[in-house]
């Protein structure tokens, strides 16, 4: 038997199982309004909760998160999402330049970590999603088994992010073939595919917005969800956002400027892990030169514990001693 027959073969076979099961056990039957009940019952998914962010007409601030507590800092004082960066994730947790030298596997272990912490939906970096295609198609799938929200991939080759001369934008085709291939592997619908350009401070039409609305318009024709474009000047996102037909998010600008040019998501990062380890140095350099770390301002025992859910896990704990009890 030639694959194509077996495939039809297991297709047919599948249709027939399931409409015996289906005529034998009527009573298992979900009628519509049992149906509509647990669909409205069923809390939102995070890649929901997302499109419908995207959707929105006004402007959706997303703060970088190092770590879970930062995340669930982010998310109790009202962020609706979150994102994770390579450059974060290389330098905190492997010690490394953003040069590509993380791999994807540690992308996701370090995201997924991060993002199942909280509830709001998690953008994590996924550098160019591999080195072909194909690994492009495998790692929009362990991302969203990692329960992220989306995944953003940039035309960058590596080692990247080394400067002009030693690093390359990767051929816009090239490029294509990659979006086209995680569009190919998603298997939830809402998952969402940002894509990444760096042509404004990369390549040889750098800093040049027509090169920016090019790619931008390749990409939602690749069925790019999201339009994220590093080194924008205000005045060229507001162009950017009017002629690409994708939600487009920035990278640190002012979000007063990014509400008034268009940009859909604001996305702040590489500004946060660097002055908390510069705070962890003056607090060791104190324990060195004094014998002790000097005193520093602290979170509220109340912040503390809602980031640590201490109500929640004491009231579990509470209920199960009254069971062994």
């Amino acid at each position: 038997m030639d694959d194509g027959t077996r495939r039809d073969f297991m297709q047919q076979a599948a249709a027939l199982g399931g409409g015996i099961v289906a005529g034998a056990v009527p009573a298992l039957a979900a009628t519509s309004s049992q149906v509509t009940s647990q669909t409205e019952s069923r809390p939102m998914s995070k890649t929901s909760k997302l499109r419908d962010l995207l959707r929105r007409p006004d402007i959706t601030v997303v703060p970088e998160a190092h770590s879970v507590f930062a995340a669930r800092l982010a998310e109790i004082n009202g962020f609706e999402a979150i994102y994770v960066g390579g450059n974060m994730m290389a330098a905190m947790y492997l010690g490394v330049e953003d040069w590509g030298l993380i791999q994807t596997s540690e992308l996701v272990d370090i995201g997924g970590r991060i993002a199942g912490g909280v509830s709001v939906p998690a953008i994590v970096d996924a550098d160019q999603g591999g080195e072909t295609s194909l690994n492009a198609y495998r790692a929009i799938q362990a991302y969203e088994r990692a329960g992220i929200a989306a995944f953003h991939i940039e035309d960058t080759l590596n080692p990247k992010h080394m400067g002009e001369g030693r690093s390359e934008l990767m051929p816009l085709d090239e490029m294509l073939q990659r979006i086209s291939a995680a569009v190919d592997a998603r298997t939830d619908q809402d998952f969402v595919i940002v894509c990444r350009t760096d042509c404004l401070i990369l390549g040889p039409n750098r800093g040049e917005t027509d090169e920016a609305i090019r790619r931008g318009v390749a990409f939602a024709e690749a069925g790019g969800d999201a339009f994220f474009v590093v080194g924008m000047r205000p005045e060229q996102a507001e162009r950017i956002a009017r002629e690409v037909p994708l939600p487009l998010i920035s990278l640190n600008i002012p979000v007063p400027e990014a509400r008034d040019a268009g940009v859909r998501v604001a996305i702040h990062a590489v500004q946060v892990y660097q002055p908390v380890m510069k705070l962890y140095e003056t607090m060791i350099l104190g324990l060195k030169g004094e014998g002790r770390f000097p005193r520093q301002e602290r979170l509220s025992r109340e912040t503390v514990a809602q980031v640590m859910r201490t109500a929640e896990y004491q009231r579990l704990a509470e209920q199960w001693s009254e069971i062994r009890g």
